[in-house]
């Protein structure tokens, strides 16, 4: 009965951090005139990161916690070149990380 009780409290305090090894970030991507604008999409899917597109151009992107924008926004950057278009990385606010937590944001890999 012991071994079980403290195997309960393990798991109780291990879920908050399970819950926030992950970070949400938004990717504000800018092309190029006459360049492909599906370079942004691919930029974040070589990275391999859980995204959601809400609005053209806009990403909410999860990244391990915790999450520095501009080392994300170099990451993007990186893949893609920049005579396509250009990445600007922010915080998510409180309610896009809410959204998203709610499940009321799908993010897709």
């Amino acid at each position: 009965m012991r071994i079980i009780s403290l195997a309960i409290i393990v798991v109780i305090c291990a879920v908050p951090a399970i819950a926030t090894d992950k970070a949400l970030l938004k990717a504000f991507y800018t092309p190029t005139d006459g360049s492909d604008p599906e370079y942004g999409q691919v930029a974040i899917e070589k990275n391999e990161l859980p995204h959601r597109e809400i609005e053209r151009f806009v990403w909410l992107i999860q990244v391990p916690a915790p999450a520095d924008p501009m080392d994300w926004q170099s990451r993007l950057n990186a893949a893609v070149d920049a005579k396509h278009g250009v990445f600007r990385v922010t915080r998510a606010s409180a309610e896009e990380e809410q959204l998203v937590a709610e499940g009321k944001i799908t993010l897709q890999q």
